[in-house]
């Protein structure tokens, strides 16, 4: 069970002690305006690595951060107004720490300044850098942001090439990495809102990911795949086409491949797109706010054309019709297949 406890650094490369994971969260809000600023320094000097921080805003600098330390990475979850964050060279002086970080924007407007250059970009988008170079990353509204941080001696592990240390930001929108960036934002999410059962499964999930979306895809990342297959087909239920053809070439793989994927898992990538389908009409059924909607809306909302068809698969799934389940509904309805 993860731990809430203040991070501390033993070292260049900060990890966990081994089977163990720990969190800390940190926010400004109840901080007086004058020391919002110097205290997320402090914060961050203490949780993640050495930095200088700015902001023209009125309100100071008005952010939370949410650390999770595994064995081998940390995962960080970052909402705040618009600022300025600088890896100054005598912060890398005084902190060095031997990792590269994939920061994936959620929600707001960037620019990334590093030595090739300076480059701007938006929620959906994403920065890799190495926290061992200076660099400057700035805000320009509210944002929101997960970061990896991965030590390059993992990376040397996973045989990474160079290259892919190298500061730059990833214009990835429309491309399979897209889904990739989105799978890996839910897989960090979803480690902050429960507690870690296997920190182990976890991390090599993360660091495929990691990997699909730097572009260096490594040695058959079938739990990556199968994250993004999910995490795609989840956030496209409404749609009535999640063809096999279509979830494929969302996630940049054959269809061929996407079915051994899903075949090494138990199932189909048809049986899932149904499963979930239904779970979430489960869900939706329940809800008493939606109880003016009518079956046929709801059996749209989540991908079905015939209303005929969703009452039967339903009952065959629950053993119970819609109308049924909305008159009865579970104590806990399911959150679809995992």
């Amino acid at each position: 069970m993860p731990v809430s406890t203040p991070l501390t650094h033993g070292g260049p490369v900060h990890r966990a002690p081994a089977g163990d994971c720990r969190t800390s969260r940190f926010s400004t809000a109840q901080a007086p305006l004058a020391q919002r600023l110097d205290l997320w320094e402090e914060y961050n000097e203490q949780a993640l690595f050495g930095l200088r921080c700015s902001t023209l805003s009125e309100r100071s600098l008005l952010a939370t951060q949410t650390n999770l330390e595994l064995p081998r990475i940390r995962l960080t979850h970052i909402s705040g107004n618009d600022h300025v964050i600088e890896r100054a060279p005598e912060n890398i002086r005084r902190n060095p720490v031997d990792a590269v970080m994939l920061c994936l924007l959620l929600e707001g407007k960037a620019f990334f300044y590093h030595d090739a250059g300076c480059e701007t970009l938006t929620a959906g988008e994403a920065v890799v850098y190495d926290a061992n170079r200076p660099f400057m990353y700035g805000f320009s509204t509210d944002m929101r942001q997960v970061i990896v941080e991965v030590p390059r001696a993992v990376l040397r592990e996973l045989e990474v090439r160079e290259d892919y240390f190298k500061p730059r930001v990833l214009h990835i929108a429309g491309s399979p990495a897209a889904t990739h960036a989105a799978a890996t934002a839910t897989a960090v999410l979803g480690a902050f809102r429960n507690p870690v059962a296997d920190s182990a499964e976890l991390e090599t999930n993360v660091l495929e990911l990691f990997s699909l979306v730097t572009g260096d895809p490594g040695a058959a990342p079938s739990l990556a795949y199968l994250a993004a297959a999910r995490d795609y087909i989840r956030a496209n239920l409404g749609s009535p086409d999640l063809s096999l053809a279509r979830v494929a070439r969302a996630v940049g793989i054959s269809e061929r491949h996407l079915t051994r994927v899903f075949t090494d898992a138990g199932t189909t990538p048809a049986k899932y797109v149904l499963e979930s389908r239904l779970a979430r009409a489960r869900e939706l059924l329940a809800v008493p706010g939606l109880a003016a909607a009518s079956i046929t809306e709801v059996a749209a909302s989540v991908g079905f054309v015939s209303a005929a068809h969703f009452s039967r698969t339903f009952r065959h799934q629950y053993g119970c019709t819609p109308r049924e389940a909305r008159q009865f509904p579970p104590a806990s309805p399911d959150a679809g297949p995992a």
